[in-house]
């Protein structure tokens, strides 16, 4: 076995930091260029750096050298005003960076230390850049306002003449005060003294007021019928509902198939809109299924058993039915399985979710159950567990409809369903092996 001494170890030491600082420099000098993504809004603006035409126009990119530090960018484009940003290599552009776009390798006197390098430690030489997006808004040049209006298609008028907006609602006009008017069909028209500095243009954002009184009606749920004193006027939307009338009382009603009518006297001012909003009771009692938080965008698969029999697949569709007590199974594709049971007091809904989220990946294989399951036909509604009776073999085995029997059986067995009101049904079924069986038996009336 060799040994390495105390002096060879000191030069291995010096060597590796030559080497290191050589490295450094060998990088610092490959890394000649960078590039700076530029854009507009307007595009078709042309780029200069330092004053100097580059040829291109925005979205560009521009390439700077790494000899200097900063550069100067300006965007100009004719009818605004131009934009100047300084940009510093180092802070606003990543020189440096082995996980971006590629930059050149320069062939330099550094480049004769290369092959030491690699016998030392095997390096990749070629240097990487992250190009610097520079995004700006371009304004019109000139003065004026930026105006932000409520209807969209309103008339502006300056100084009593009808006035064209340029790109962007740009109002340009001479710098001193100003009269400016707008107006739209079936609006107030909005008056303002507006005075105007050298190349500043003031932001204005209004909404006309509507002309004449009446009501302003939004509300749930969509499509619900508007009344006043009996006279339709048209339907719920995601926008307010407009209905002009005369000032005093009236009679306002809302209605909507499977929910409660509304109905209250309003008063209507002159000369003005009120808003009103009406949210609509569900008529009768069940259960709504909430789509919780974390479902994808497409609605998966989705089952609601009410005592045994499939009631519902959507979400927010109300589930109507008798109160008292009932047995709910919700099954969503990707949640666990929610059983529970309810007591519906009349006039009332609940609002339900199903059950938690499947942890797949800490779920381990379990044992499947075995056995059947019997649902109720569609006709059949709702039944007291008193006047249910599933027998196998003529044993009673349960008093609920969709509830999980529990049973393995090699042979053929014999099922037999009897509910008050209803013929007897008796069949024999062969269960599954490795599930559950489901069975759905036809009951003729008595």
């Amino acid at each position: 076995m060799s040994t390495i001494g105390p002096r060879t170890r000191i030069a291995a030491r010096r060597i590796a930091g030559v080497a290191l600082a050589l490295l450094g420099l060998l990088l610092q000098a490959c890394a000649t260029e960078s590039r700076v993504q530029v854009s507009s809004n307007p595009a078709g603006a042309r780029i200069l750096v330092d004053g100097l035409d580059t040829g291109r126009t925005t979205p560009s990119s521009v390439t700077l050298s790494t000899q200097r530090d900063s550069y100067q960018i300006t965007i100009e484009k004719a009818g605004y005003n131009p934009v100047g940003q300084a940009v510093r290599l180092g802070t606003d552009v990543d020189v440096i960076d082995a996980d971006e776009a590629v930059c050149t390798v320069c062939v330099s006197p550094c480049c004769c230390f290369l092959p030491l390098l690699r016998f030392l430690d095997p390096v990749d030489v070629r240097t990487r850049f992250r190009p610097s997006d520079l995004n700006v808004d371009l304004e019109v040049a000139g003065q004026g306002a930026r105006l932000e209006i409520t209807p969209a298609g309103a008339e502006v008028y300056l100084d009593g003449k009808l006035a064209a907006l340029l790109d962007g609602n740009y109002l340009v006009t001479s710098v001193g005060d100003h009269q400016i008017e707008v107006r739209a069909e079936g609006c107030k028209p909005w008056t303002r003294t507006l005075r105007v500095d050298e190349r500043i243009y003031q932001r204005i954002a209004l909404e006309l007021e509507i002309e004449g009184q009446g009501l302003l009606v939004s509300g749930t749920p969509g499509g619900a019928k508007i009344y006043l004193d009996d006279q339709f006027q048209g339907a719920l939307d995601d926008a307010p509902r407009r209905v002009r009338t005369t000032p005093g009382p009236h009679l306002l009603r809302v209605d909507a198939e499977g929910f409660k009518p509304w109905q209250d006297v309003v008063q209507v001012t002159a000369d003005r809109y009120e808003a009103i909003s009406i949210e609509l009771a569900l008529d009768g009692q069940g259960v709504r299924l909430r789509k919780p938080e974390g479902l994808p965008s497409r609605t998966p698969e989705l089952q609601l058993f009410v005592d045994g029999q499939l009631q519902g697949s959507a979400f927010d569709v109300p589930v109507r039915m008798s109160p008292g007590e009932h047995d709910l199974e919700i099954r969503c594709a990707g949640r666990e399985t929610r059983r529970l049971r309810i007591n519906v007091a009349p006039g009332q809904f609940l609002d339900l979710q199903p059950g938690p989220k499947q942890d797949t990946r800490a779920a381990r294989p379990q044992k499947q159950p075995a056995g059947f399951c019997i649902y109720a036909p569609s006709d059949l509604g709702p039944v007291a567990p008193q006047d249910v009776q599933i027998r196998v073999g003529g044993v009673l085995v349960s008093q609920r409809l969709g509830e999980l029997v529990e049973m393995t059986a090699a042979e053929p067995i014999e099922v037999e369903v009897v509910v008050r009101g209803w013929k007897p049904w008796k069949d024999r079924i062969v269960l599954s092996a490795d599930g559950v069986t489901e069975i759905y038996p036809r009951l003729e009336k008595e």
